[in-house]
């Protein structure tokens, strides 16, 4: 029996000796091209295997594998290599840096990124060597025209304006549409920061400092921030350093900025002209000395012979300056990594008296304490301040409003030097002399930043506990001085604003990742924690003894103190699944589970589910004959995602502050609760294709999408006897659908020189499918079948060729001249049916030239401005030159009825009537920017020991084709006092060592 155990054993290690010797240890370094430091956390795996290990913090491995095994080194950043083991026992791998490679990963959100051909949801991405240099505020603009589905719009030419971002358009009615933007896993607050002009809570972040955005847009990609996520999110990443000596990066720019147009207005003489007319024709009417009209007509304005000009927009307008300087510090060991970076951006408006200058300081840093603990921090530190103008309004003391509306033959001085103030006509402010004599000042310090630990459990399973915050506190001043005609009755008056809010997130994920042969997994599981704070307090007083002393302490009475105080939190349970099979089969799920105190105590908690799948048909067998064809993916996705951008107590019984009673407070009811108030939900279903051709010639990806938000918010009216005029109930709906096309191509590539080719385009439609119950509308603004926004106005028919009048049409398409509320009817909608953009790059060895285009069309907007200044010239304020074409002889044809005095002929409606006639279509091609960069050869650099020297000329919104007659098509809604854009030219300078 011995012998047969014994002969058993020595047989069995007979054959097993042969398989254990096909087993090495495989050991090396991986070092990277650039400096020759070791790589920390590269995947070195055996191919067709699960297998395999990472690098130490020195770059530094050790794995068995099989003789004459091939192993896969491949790290983000840098182009994956493929070793054949053969016989050897040491490997040490140099890997490429590769910026193409680092573009390819989506960073998805909670610490994950994705190679991009594995994603399966609708994602659009936007690189930082895309904006790099670009001279712009916030990073939000960066988004304009280079990423489908997402429409950039700014809501003032303020130099560090607001801006309104919608991605696959509007979804709500009276909650919220802004996209959630997450900097370095830290969710931003909403909103701006300062009264005194238009502000963007993104200036705190400076552009240069920027990796990559990531663009989550439909629900499969969006979920898995839940209730958060129903208007798309905004993934931003910045910079960190890499192994290796210490880089250094320096740029200076230099350039100016201007007014993009002014409007064409009467002169003084013109408009004399036309206020003679005025005068006299309703002397006619009315049987009055035609003689003795126009002589008052002379009087008030001057005799059009003699009469002096003002170009008052000459005098608000100006050529401002703008300068930029950028310097950042990168490198690491290895085990400890960092980017350090500042800059300091100033711009002057093209409105006099208002500016932006923001300086930043950002440090992020990445320590790989041991093997399995590793620690990132990400410092962003900013101090902006702005001195705003009045503006989004039809404010007298507006001054880019104003200007062109003042009375051209008024100067701006007196003989004695002096402000000539007040002003005669409806527009009574010097707009110098008020601009002179108001501060409009806002003072922002702010830091967005985390701290985050990584720690292995195991191979493949990674805990990461994670700390955001993002703090700002503003402070607004505004003080009118009483030497301006309007604010000597107060004494002068200041107001002292303070604002801070303080925002802060908490993450502890845990992460599973391996692969097994050719099936790989990735799990994610964690709860989350968000808390905001906003407070204000503001006083104002009045009656100071001079200019001189402008601080509160100096006011004589004090007016009013007031202060605000909200919150809101939400928890968050959440959890994603990605698989991927080969290259062939992809998937991805995702559920969160979340609770907000913005809800009512009945609904509260919310799921939020999503699903999408990828098919690589291009990894067929069959495809792989037909060499045209590099890559071709299908992909299909539904996921759920909330709306929760309502008030924090929208769901709350509310008592409000109800006056003194014989100086004793009082309290009344102020809302009624509704505890069954929910979230609105975004539905989206989303197809789509990518696809690269010719070997990488030619690449693009086309998505068609449906969106339904369902639950939206409406004001549902109550009987008057409950004490409440309205309650907020989950009732409406709304579609969203569209296709998203990106295409990129390359025209030429020959002989050194290349010609690519970058474009996007987005066509959407919107539609309201239901509103509060029984009704297919609210009111004029909103009814089922119609984009949320639509113009609501009576046609313009044009003049009456007999006499002049204005005509329009009444309900029945009739020509009338008395109009009456039955005849308004949609004059399009604001919401434009498609947007999009296109860059064309030529390179030719170190000299580069980029063109970028950006455009929208298919929306009509109201000229709120042109409500007032196409008006024959009949009321108190200069009009638009067109007004010259205004009728004057019977049988003339024209659109410009013909003047008088008050603007309203009897048995006629007033010229001054919103119609179709304000209302033009806002379409346009903008050239957005235009670039001229030249690289000196490396050969040249390196005798001085640069890295780099590159020169560079550039040009912003220097071109511009639409229709619209205002200051700018690019806008909202409606332009009534918009502070205008700008051109911008710049040069500068980058240098790195």
């Amino acid at each position: 029996m011995k012998k047969l155990l014994l002969s058993s054993w020595l047989l069995t290690l007979f054959f097993a000796l042969p398989l254990l010797a096909q087993d090495i240890t495989i050991s090396g370094r991986v070092t990277s091209s650039d400096d020759g430091a070791g790589l920390p956390g590269v995947s070195v795996q055996l191919k067709g295997s699960s297998r395999g290990t990472t690098t130490d913090a020195n770059g530094n491995y050790k794995f068995n594998a099989p003789s004459g095994a091939r192993v896969v080194f491949s790290y983000i950043g840098f182009t994956p290599q493929e070793i054949a083991v053969g016989n050897r026992t040491t490997l040490n791998v140099v890997m490429q840096a590769s910026a193409s490679e680092l573009s390819e990963v989506v960073v998805t959100g909670y610490g994950n990124a994705a190679r991009r051909q594995d994603i399966t949801g609708a994602v659009a991405a936007v690189t930082g060597k895309t904006i790099e240099n670009l001279p712009m505020q916030s990073v939000d603009r960066a988004l304009q025209g280079r990423a489908a589905g997402v429409q950039v719009t700014a809501l003032s030419g303020q130099p560090g304006g607001a801006l309104n971002v919608r991605i696959r358009g509007v979804g709500s009615i009276n909650a919220g549409n802004n996209p959630l933007y997450v900097i370095d896993g830290v969710q931003v607050s909403d909103g701006g920061l300062s009264g005194q002009a238009s502000s963007n809570v993104l200036t705190s972040l400076n552009p240069n400092d920027i990796e990559s955005i990531d663009i989550l847009k439909d629900a499969a990609a969006a979920a898995i921030y839940g209730a958060q996520g129903a208007n798309g999110v905004v993934v931003i990443t910045t910079k960190r350093g890499r192994s290796g000596r210490t880089k250094f990066n320096v740029s200076v720019q230099d350039g100016f900025t201007d007014v993009l147009k002014k409007l064409d207005v009467l002169s003084a003489s013109e408009f004399a002209t036309l206020k003679i007319e005025n005068f006299v024709n309703r002397a006619i009417q009315t049987n009055a000395s035609v003689e003795t009209a126009r002589t008052s007509a002379i009087t008030q304005y001057g005799d059009p012979s003699t009469v002096q000009n003002t170009d008052w927009q000459d005098a608000v307008f100006q050529r401002g300056r703008l300068r930029m300087y950028d310097v950042s510090a990168s490198g690491g060991d290895g085990k400890t990594n960092f980017y350090i970076a500042g800059s300091y951006n100033f711009q002057e408006g093209q409105v006099i008296k208002s500016d932006f200058r923001r300086g930043t300081l950002r440090v992020n840093l990445d320590h790989q304490a041991s093997p399995k603990l590793k620690i990132e921090t990400s410092i962003g530190l900013s101090a902006t301040r702005l001195n705003g103008a009045i503006a989004d309004g039809a404010f007298i003391n507006s001054p880019f409003f104003a200007a062109a509306l003042i009375l051209p033959n008024q100067p701006i001085y007196k003989t004695d030097g002096s402000f000539n103030a007040p002003l005669s006509g409806a527009f009574s402010y010097n707009p110098l002399q008020s601009v002179k004599y108001e501060t409009r000042l806002g003072t922002t310090v702010q830091t967005v930043s985390n701290i985050a630990v990584n720690y292995e459990i195991i191979r493949g399973l990674r805990f990461r506990s994670f700390y955001g915050i993002d703090y700002a506190n503003n402070l607004d001043n505004n003080y009118r001085d009483q030497i301006v005609p309007q604010f000597a009755s107060t004494g002068g008056s200041a107001t002292v604003t303070n604002r801070y809010t303080l925002n802060w997130n908490t993450n502890q994920t845990l992460n599973y990742n391996r692969s097994f042969g050719r099936h790989n997994i990735n799990v994610l599981a964690g709860a989350e924690y968000r808390q905001e704070v906003r407070e204000t307090a503001s006083a104002t007083g009045q009656g100071f003894p001079n200019g001189l002393f402008t601080t509160l302490a100096a006011a004589a009475r004090p007016i009013t103190t007031t202060g605000t105080y909200t919150t809101w939190r939400i928890a968050s349970l959440l959890s994603s699944a990605n698989y991927k099979f080969g290259d062939k089969f992809l998937a991805t799920a995702s559920l969160r589970y979340d609770g907000s105190s913005r809800f009512g105590a009945n609904t509260r908690w919310g799921l939020f589910p999503s699903a999408s799948i990828g098919y690589r048909i291009s990894e067929e067998e069959f495809m792989k004959n037909i060499p045209v064809i590099k890559d071709l993916k299908i992909r299909a996705g539904y996921g759920e995602a909330g709306n929760n951008l309502i008030s924090d107590f929208a769901s709350r019984a509310l008592f409000g502050l109800g006056g003194q009673y014989i100086d004793l407070p009082g309290i009344r009811p102020s809302q009624l609760g509704n505890n069954n108030l929910s979230w609105e939900v975004a539905r989206t279903l989303n197809v789509g294709v990518d696809f690269d051709l010719f070997n990488g010639r030619i690449s693009a990806a086309i998505d068609a999408y449906r969106k339904i938000n369902d639950k939206l918010l409406l004001s549902r009216p109550l009987p008057n006897d409950s004490g409440f005029g309205s309650i907020f109930e989950n009732l409406g709906k709304v579609e969203n659908r569209g296709l998203e096309i990106s295409l990129k191509h390359v025209n030429i590539d020959k002989g050194g020189f290349r010609w690519e080719t970058d474009w996007n385009a987005s066509f959407q439609r919107n539609r309201i499918l239901q509103l509060l119950p029984g009704q297919n509308r609210i009111g004029t603004a909103l009814q089922v079948g119609q984009p949320i926004n639509i113009n609501w106005y009576p046609t313009y028919a044009g003049v009456n060729p007999a006499d002049g009048r204005a005509m329009w049409l009444d309900t029945l398409g009739n020509i009338t001249y008395t109009l009456q509320t039955r005849d308004s009817r949609v004059q399009g909608s604001p919401i434009p049916k498609g947007f999009g953009g296109v860059t064309n790059t030529f390179r030719y060895k170190g000299l580069a030239l980029e063109v970028f285009f950006q455009g929208q069309w298919g929306n009509r907007v109201l000229n709120n401005n042109g409500f007032f200044m196409e008006s024959s010239a009949t009321a108190g304020w200069n009009n638009m030159a067109s007004q010259l074409n205004r009728w004057t002889t019977p049988g003339q044809i024209t659109s410009v009825a013909a003047p008088y005095e008050g603007g309203s002929v009897p048995g006629s409606s007033s010229i001054q009537t919103f119609s179709s006639k304000q209302v033009e279509n806002a379409g346009y091609v903008r050239m957005k920017q235009i670039t001229l960069s030249y690289e000196l050869p490396s050969s040249l650099t390196r005798r001085i020991k640069m890295d780099k020297i590159r020169v560079f000329a550039q040009g912003i919104n220097l071109l511009t084709w639409t229709a619209y007659t205002g200051f700018d098509p690019e806008i909202l809604n409606t332009e009534i006092g918009t502070y205008p854009q700008s051109k911008q030219v710049m040069g500068g300078i980058q240098f790195g060592f």
